[in-house]
C-alpha cells in the first residue's frame, strides 16, 4: 500500500514538470493563431500566460511585441522586443524595434538599431530608405543622401527616395541637384514632389 501511495505521490509531484513546457508552448501557439486572426488582445493574453510559465522564449516576447505594435502600443512593443533581444540577439528584432522607435519619433535611437542590422539588410533598398529617412528627420542631410543614393542605385524607380534626396539637397542649398531629383520623383508619380517643384524649381 505504501509503495502504491509513493508511486502516486511521485506521479503527482512530477506531473507539473512534465506539463510545464508543453503548456507554455500551447499558449504560445494559440497566441499565434489569434494574432493571425487579428485578435491581438486575445493573443497578448495567451502570450502573457505562456511567459508566466516560461520566461525564456525570445519568440514569445517578439510575438507579443508584434501584437502590441498592431494595437499601437509602441512603447510596450519596444519593451518586448528589448526583452527578446536580451534572450536572443536577432537582427529582425532590432529592425522591428527600430520601426517602433520611428513611430515614437525617436529617430536617433532608430538609427542605432538599424546600424546593428546592416549586414543582414544591406541588400534591401527599403533598409537604406528607412535609415536615410531617419537621418533626414534628424537633419543629417549629407548622411541621408548617402543612404538615398544607395536605395536609388538598387531600385531605380524609387520615387520616395528621389523625393527625400531632393529635399535633402534643398536643405544643403544644392538647388540644381534638388530640382532634378524632385522632377524625377514627379515623373515616377510622386504627388508630393509637385508642390516643392512649384515652390523651389520655377
Amino acid at each position: 500500500m505504501k509503495r502504491i501511495n509513493f508511486t502516486i505521490f511521485l506521479f503527482l509531484t512530477l506531473l507539473p514538470a512534465l506539463c510545464f513546457c508543453q503548456t507554455a508552448k500551447d499558449f504560445a501557439a494559440t497566441g499565434i493563431v489569434k494574432s493571425k486572426n487579428k485578435d491581438y488582445e486575445g493573443a497578448i493574453s495567451d502570450y502573457n500566460r505562456s511567459i508566466e510559465l516560461d520566461s525564456t522564449n525570445s519568440i514569445v516576447y517578439y510575438n507579443r511585441g508584434f501584437a502590441k505594435a498592431r494595437l499601437k502600443d509602441f512603447q510596450g512593443a519596444i519593451s518586448d522586443y528589448s526583452k527578446s533581444i536580451q534572450l536572443k540577439n536577432d537582427p529582425e528584432t532590432y529592425y522591428a524595434r527600430a520601426l517602433m522607435k520611428v513611430e515614437l519619433k525617436d529617430y536617433k535611437a532608430a538609427i542605432e538599431d538599424l546600424d546593428k542590422v546592416f549586414e543582414e539588410k544591406k541588400d534591401d533598398p527599403n533598409f537604406y530608405f528607412l535609415r536615410g529617412n531617419c537621418k533626414f528627420l534628424t537633419t543629417d542631410y549629407k548622411a541621408a543622401i548617402i543612404d538615398f543614393d544607395k536605395a536609388i542605385e538598387m531600385k531605380e524607380d524609387f520615387a520616395k527616395a528621389y523625393l527625400l534626396r531632393g529635399l535633402s539637397q534643398l536643405n544643403l542649398k544644392e538647388k540644381d541637384k534638388a530640382c532634378l531629383d524632385l522632377n524625377k520623383a514627379k515623373s515616377l508619380n510622386s504627388t508630393q514632389a509637385d508642390e516643392f517643384i512649384k515652390k523651389y524649381c520655377n
